[in-house]
């Protein structure tokens, strides 16, 4: 768990070189971080619906939880514009049944940021747990495909089911349960989430000491076009096609009761934000777009 104090802002795509030289001359980092990121959202599989009585506070939550992991593609250059009409841009598949690669996953899920009119940054608790995950092919028919979603997410391979059913139904099923421990996704389903979505995201990061300041765009799948994706790639376009950058700084404090340490991360950030307010205004996001509760959403 941290305490995050977040600042945030967006320029357009013709200001990202100049953003760049000043904040390499202002963090003394030549090269920055590379960002390639891969986002699952999902959300419970059951929604906790409380009975009301009166005089009987109900304090139980149910958020949206983000899984998130690296993915790597060296062919997006996002120093250029990413067109409708140019080349194509895709991403690898990670579920793919060939693919044996230990994958950490970081599952997060965030509560809405603290109230108030006198807040100089955002405040939030992030939750976070990470694990390490090898992706392995599942069985399922195409009643199972329906419930899990199979038109929105391509990455299940079906696998024909043995002829003499009869003799080897033991090891198929010692096979079958192994293989479904193995998926990630099925490991969501199993801990109570379902997917909804997914993103991708493309950037920067530098370091201001301890201060994050993270420059990217984020793509997303594109369905415009029949047989757009292959067997080994998905086709991504940008969420936002005017090609603008969003930028996010932040900081992490250990603990939400340490006052003085959010007391010195807003003013760091206040005075970074002091500092760029001719390069770009940063600002405190609506803190009702960041909640993720689920029952905001019903």
């Amino acid at each position: 768990m941290v305490h995050q104090l977040s600042l945030v802002s967006s320029i357009p795509h013709n200001k990202y070189l100049q953003t760049i030289s000043t904040l390499q001359a202002l963090t003394g980092l030549v090269q920055p971080q590379p960002i390639s990121t891969y986002t699952l959202i999902s959300k419970p599989s059951t929604v906790f619906k409380p009975k009301f009585e009166p005089g009987k506070v109900n304090q139980i939550e149910q958020y949206f939880m983000k899984c998130i992991t690296n993915w790597r593609d060296d062919s997006i250059d996002i120093s250029k514009p990413i067109l409708k009409d140019g080349d194509i841009v895709s991403a690898r598949r990670l579920f793919r049944p060939d693919d044996k690669t230990e994958r950490v996953w970081t599952l997060q899920i965030s509560d809405i940021p603290i109230a108030g009119k006198n807040q100089g940054c955002c405040q939030q608790t992030v939750y976070e747990s990470t694990l390490v995950h090898t992706h392995t092919r599942i069985d399922l028919n195409l009643e199972d495909k329906v419930k899990e979603g199979k038109d929105d997410f391509e990455d299940f391979i079906e696998i024909d089911p043995p002829e003499d059913s009869e003799v080897d139904s033991k090891k198929t099923e010692d096979a079958l349960a192994e293989q479904r421990r193995a998926s990630f996704l099925v490991f969501l389903q199993d801990l109570g989430y379902e997917v909804i979505n997914q993103f991708w995201i493309k950037g920067i990061r530098f370091f201001h000491g301890d201060i994050i300041i993270e420059i990217f765009k984020v793509l997303i799948r594109d369905d415009t076009t029949a047989n757009n994706s292959t067997a080994e790639r998905i086709k991504l376009k940008l969420l936002d096609e005017s090609n603008t950058f969003q930028i996010r700084v932040y900081m992490n404090v250990s603990k939400s009761t340490d006052v003085e340490q959010i007391n010195h991360g807003t003013k760091e950030l206040i005075k970074l934000q002091e500092f760029l307010k001719n390069l770009f205004i940063l600002e405190i996001p609506d803190r009702i777009f960041m909640d993720s509760r689920v029952t905001l959403t019903k």
